[in-house]
């Protein structure tokens, strides 16, 4: 094999989202996420290369450098993670870039570890599962960020299409909703507030709050699972309008559980998308900033994605992805 590119999706998390976070998708009853993914990609090429040790380059953090075990981490101690994880040391160039913004919410650094993982696993040969590539990438992101990380990113970067990931015992069963995608991708709009947020610290601050029996945060969370089961049920029967009435009700108890989850720009969008013919919204990820996502009412996409516009907001173009981890091997 002289090269592979992967390429990896992106994600909107609908409803469910912190539940990913073991243990409190096994604690809270009927714990899912609901969330598809998004026709925005990250990308890992993996190409022959004669130099000492692997050569590492970030087109999105303007890094390249050269990497061998045993050197001080460099910007990309993510990457290095993964070649050491799969024994990949030297005679290679692992070159990655994304068309997901950072800190947007939208699963951007799991779609990459995804596209590193699957083109490190086809250069030495390894086969893995979903199931281990999952779990694989979960460890190596916590090793990195040294706190606990979820699960639900890499799941749509794999399998594309509108998922129900329910939280069992052994680890989480994947569900493929039949969702019709273009439907859908008419009623979605995702805005990119300007705003960078980082999820970790937010997401480490949440687990142990409710590990240590705060009462507010189990029911807030308990509420969440609910509005993602319910979630699940509007997809699946084409409710759009159900479905954005329970995104809104997925926000007003995702907000409450810390300060500072909805900042006074993403504020100000929502009430501008909801004046403008939104049916629901929320913050993606952990919320803090990056981007929101709406179900509008049909007909009034336009106005609510010009209203978002005029409130300093970026539209993306971001459509529900049947696709999810796409291989491509020059031998």
């Amino acid at each position: 094999m002289k090269a592979v590119r992967v390429r990896a999706c992106g994600r909107v998390d609908l409803a469910g989202g912190s539940l990913d976070l073991w243990p409190i998708g096994l604690l809270v009853p009927g714990s899912m996420t609901v969330n598809a993914a998004l026709d925005l990609r990250a990308e890992a090429i993996l190409k022959k290369d004669g130099g000492e040790g692997v050569r590492l380059t970030s087109a999105s953090l303007g890094a390249d450098y050269r990497w061998k075990p045993g050197d001080a981490p460099g910007p990309l101690a993510l990457l290095e993670r993964y070649c050491a994880a799969f024994g990949v040391t030297g005679g290679w160039h692992l070159a990655t870039g994304s068309a997901i913004p950072p800190g947007s919410g939208l699963g951007g650094s799991s779609a990459l570890s995804v596209a590193v993982a699957s083109a490190l696993e086809t250069a030495s040969g390894r086969r893995f599962s979903a199931e281990a590539l999952v779990s694989l990438c979960r460890d190596v992101e916590a090793a990195h960020l040294r706190i606990p990380t979820g699960v639900q990113d890499f799941w749509p970067a794999i399998h594309g299409g509108a998922l129900a990931l329910h939280y069992e015992p052994g680890g989480e069963r994947v569900e493929s909703l039949r969702v019709d995608l273009e439907a859908f991708g008419g009623r979605l709009v995702v805005a990119y507030s300007g705003q960078s947020r980082i999820s970790a610290g937010t997401n480490w601050a949440l687990v142990r709050r409710f590990l240590d029996g705060d009462g507010e945060t189990a029911r807030r969370l308990e509420g969440i699972a609910d509005a993602a089961r319910s979630m699940r049920e509007a997809l699946l029967a084409g409710d759009w309008v159900e479905a954005g009435n329970l995104l809104a009700k997925e926000w007003f108890l995702r907000k409450g559980l810390a300060e500072g989850i909805e900042t006074p720009v993403l504020k100000s969008l929502c009430e501008a998308a909801l004046a403008a013919g939104a049916l629901g919204g929320k913050a993606c990820g952990a919320g803090g900033g990056g981007c929101l996502a709406f179900l509008v009412r049909e007909g009034a996409r336009w106005d609510v994605e010009r209203a978002l516009e005029a409130c300093g907001a970026r539209i993306l173009a971001a459509p529900p992805s049947a696709e999810g981890l796409a291989v491509e091997v020059v031998p």
